[in-house]
């Protein structure tokens, strides 16, 4: 069949119509129908969805000249003998507006010197990969300002069928072709012709909306991401939403928020650097104070030592570990976690390979390093005292009072 009804009535959302070859395929049917309103996947378009006698269609495609739907199981005729056939409509629009809006944004880039690529349509979003001179940001608003310009002026759409290549020559192509005979083109008025099987809206003005949305290189290439139509909307919306929940927690207007954030980070940049300070002071204090306490030579540290921050931890291993004769085995809890470090300048009779067979698995501890320290966290904080324990008699002597 030259013209099936997705192309002759797009506007059909069901459809009486007969089963002419079914065969099955890896335990799914596809069902080879007279006249379909289902469009089979290409272009960048996926299939339309929608049912055959009440089975789901899972896809759609085309097989030379042939329009296969893939179903879970063999549609039954009716009385009749034929079967019915039901468009899910909202899936087919959406797409309908996503693949015209391509078309649009397409035309605008090729007229700044980008050649589309390749193109993905998505629920979301409409991704287009352009070649050529990478596009600035000045560029890309100019874009989204002419697509909108071009939705309000509700440009006519229409697909236009050619019988023989040589017709090309009557219309400004956007791109090529290597189709000979019976050739569609999907026509924007007075802006854009291209070649093209899919289905698209009647007017640019229904395409509502169209907002850029972010880019990334893709394959050497630029890769453009647009929101269109309905999810232009959602995304406008939630956008202004969070804008005013921003506003009312800085106690600020809307337009004033990007100046008042960055005045808040850098008032959180200078406490944090006042926190390391004092941190790193009072790391300092205790590491001197822990390190005088030790009695025994050479001088080893076994400690527990409470209630201080993971920064405060790695700070008082800095300082303790300058203390070149001090070997030490100390721990904090955080959480469930207990953190660790093990320091053995002097105390050559004690390795690290004896220390974590004996000792680290009371803690189902990990780590490592490079002697004279070695550091890591076990995730059983609650064996902190059989851990210090176990070292103390790895290496000899009682723990100290306090701990």
């Amino acid at each position: 069949m030259d013209q099936y009804r997705y192309y002759t009535d797009p506007a059909c959302d069901s459809l009486s119509t007969r089963i002419l070859n079914t065969e099955e395929n890896d335990g799914k049917w596809l069902i080879e129908l007279e006249d379909t309103i289902f469009y089979p996947e290409g272009g960048g378009q996926p299939a339309d969805r929608g049912t055959i006698s009440g089975q789901e269609i899972l896809d759609v495609q085309k097989s030379g000249d042939r329009i296969l739907h893939c179903c879970a199981a063999r549609p039954e005729a009716g009385d009749e003998g034929d079967v019915e056939l039901n468009l899910y409509r909202s899936f087919r629009d959406h797409y309908c507006v996503q693949h015209t809006g391509q078309h649009l944004i397409s035309s605008l880039l090729h007229k700044r010197g980008a050649a589309t690529a390749s193109v993905h349509l998505g629920q979301e979003e409409c991704a287009i990969e352009v070649e050529g001179a990478e596009l600035s940001p000045e560029t890309l608003t100019e874009v989204e300002e002419a697509a909108n310009r071009e939705i309000r002026a509700a440009r006519p759409v229409r697909a236009i069928w050619l019988e023989r290549a040589e017709e090309l020559a009557s219309y400004d192509l956007r791109g090529s072709t290597d189709k000979t005979q019976k050739i569609r083109l999907v026509e924007i008025e007075g802006l854009d012709v291209n070649a093209c099987g899919g289905l698209h809206v009647n007017n640019t003005a229904e395409l509502g909306l169209i907002k850029f949305a972010g880019q990334e290189k893709k394959r050497g290439r630029q890769r453009l991401i647009f929101k269109i139509g309905e999810p232009a909307y959602r995304d406008y919306f939630r956008r202004f939403d969070e804008l005013n929940r921003i506003s009312t927690l800085l106690s600020t207007g809307p337009y004033d928020c990007a100046g008042r954030l960055e005045a808040v980070m850098n008032e959180k940049k200078e406490e944090n650097r006042l926190i390391r300070l004092l941190t790193e002071k009072e790391a300092e204090r205790t590491a001197r104070e822990l390190a005088s306490s030790v009695c025994c030579y050479p001088p080893l540290l076994i400690k527990q030592v409470d209630s201080i921050s993971p920064e405060f931890f790695r700070a008082l291993v800095k300082y303790l570990s300058s203390e070149e004769d001090l070997s030490f085995l100390i721990c904090a809890r955080d959480g469930e976690r207990l953190n660790w470090a093990l320091h053995l300048p002097r105390h050559k009779a004690l390795s690290f390979n004896e220390f974590k067979t004996r000792c680290l698995s009371l803690i189902d501890g990990r780590g490592g390093g490079r002697g004279p320290l070695w550091q890591g966290a076990g995730s059983r904080a609650e064996g902190a005292d059989n851990f210090l324990a176990a070292f103390t008699e790895l290496a000899g002597a009682e723990i100290p009072a306090g701990v």
